[in-house]
């Protein structure tokens, strides 16, 4: 079957709004890096304990994702500069007027609109970076500006907390998003435009079911580092390891995720993609099995480091897997919403998973079991590309 003709092309970013997307991704993370501090500080604030304090993330976390899903839908028609300049505002009036709201209620409804403006901002992000000639590079930055953001964020909050309140705080997250407000203004009026396809619906469904596929393995793998993620401190705890040193353990394996990341970056697709994610998920495989009982500190920092440039490394490799199939840029910019998705069901899965010698190998079967789907998912992606090319 002869493919028909392309009529209409995407304008590719220039270089400018390229950066600007850049920083939309890794500043628009700000408040969901935050979250498990700032969930515990508002909990306090107004006195609530218990599985209610989990309402605040939860707000954030949905607002996030519905803030994705209206790019998603209307991603066509959106004018860059405006949406940019009103999400910004929305994210950081929101997340002021929490330090000053008087009721529970009303700092759910605000933390749930602040994550809409920030959902928007980062699904616009993942959407133009992956209109670009290079979207891995491009997401390799986007994750690494990510992790510099969280170690900022979550050194700067406990000082802050300590030493002023919770207006303080928040005046210094929204500080950091209203960054975007002037980056909103390199953007172009206008919305990002379509590609124009004419395909029969036979040759339509393969794309289809290989951008399905990726985005799949892309989800599962976000799930297998949710599981780390997750269960990393609780198991070094249960190895007699100290918090303290813990602590620095994960810090210096966020160093090592900037690491993996601006690899992902040099590297691009000029290998390929199946070799260098198979070492990614073989990488992520060995750090789950590094965690164990009688491990050392230094077990404890090579597994932790092992994991985290995995993620670093392995995620915008996946994320430029997704761009390089998607022609409307749709499914790329839900993406954001299946890594948080991903994380949330990976550490719900271990509970489930059976292991004789408890939570250690629960989580290591878990992890290996997930990478091992998503890497086969990826792999069943490439073959029906494959397939496709061949009808055509």
């Amino acid at each position: 079957m002869v493919m028909p003709p392309e009529t209409g092309k995407r304008t590719p970013p220039g270089q400018m709004e390229l950066v600007a997307a850049i920083l939309m991704g890794g500043l628009g993370i700000t408040q969901v890096v935050a979250m498990p501090l700032l969930a515990t500080l508002i909990a306090s604030a107004f006195q609530i304990e218990g599985a209610d304090s989990g309402l605040i993330g939860l707000a954030n976390l949905l607002g996030t994702a519905l803030g994705s899903l209206i790019v998603t839908i209307w991603l066509h028609h959106l004018p860059l500069r405006r949406t940019v300049i009103v999400s910004a505002l929305i994210a950081v009036a929101a997340q002021i007027a929490v330090a000053v709201m008087a009721g529970f209620t009303g700092i759910i409804l605000l933390e749930a609109v602040s994550g809409i403006g920030a959902g928007v901002l980062i699904a616009l992000s993942a959407a133009i970076v992956g209109a670009s000639a290079n979207p891995d590079r491009g997401f390799a930055f986007i994750l690494t500006l990510q992790a510099g953001v969280a170690v900022l964020v979550l050194l700067v909050i406990p000082v802050l907390a300590e030493a002023y309140s919770l207006l303080e705080v928040m005046i210094f997250l929204a500080s950091t998003q209203a960054l975007l407000i002037p980056v909103g203004l390199t953007m172009r009026y206008g919305p990002i435009a379509e590609k124009a396809l004419k395909t029969s619906e036979a040759s339509g469904s393969p794309v289809q079911a290989s951008i399905l596929l990726r985005a799949a393995s892309y989800f599962v793998f976000s799930a297998a580092v949710g599981v780390l993620w997750v269960f990393s401190g609780i198991l070094g705890s249960m190895a007699e390891i100290d918090d303290a040193p813990l602590g620095h353990a994960l810090a210096f394996g966020n160093v090592a995720a900037i690491a993996g990341s601006l690899l992902a970056a040099i590297i691009t697709s000029r290998f390929g993609r199946i070799s260098p994610i198979l070492a990614v998920c073989l990488t992520l495989a060995l750090s789950a099995l590094l965690f164990a009982a009688d491990m050392t500190l230094i077990q404890f920092y090579l597994a932790s480091s092992l994991f985290l440039f995995a993620w670093g490394g392995g995620l915008p490799l996946l994320m430029g897997s997704v761009a390089a199939a998607d022609a409307t840029d749709r499914v790329t910019s839900l993406l954001p919403v299946l890594a948080f998705a991903g994380m949330g069901v990976g550490p719900a899965l271990v509970g489930i998973v059976p292991g004789s010698s408890g939570l250690f190998q629960q989580v290591s079967y878990t992890t290996i079991g997930l990478v091992a789907l998503a890497f086969c998912l990826l792999v069943s992606a490439h073959t029906v590309a494959r397939l496709r090319k061949g009808l055509g």
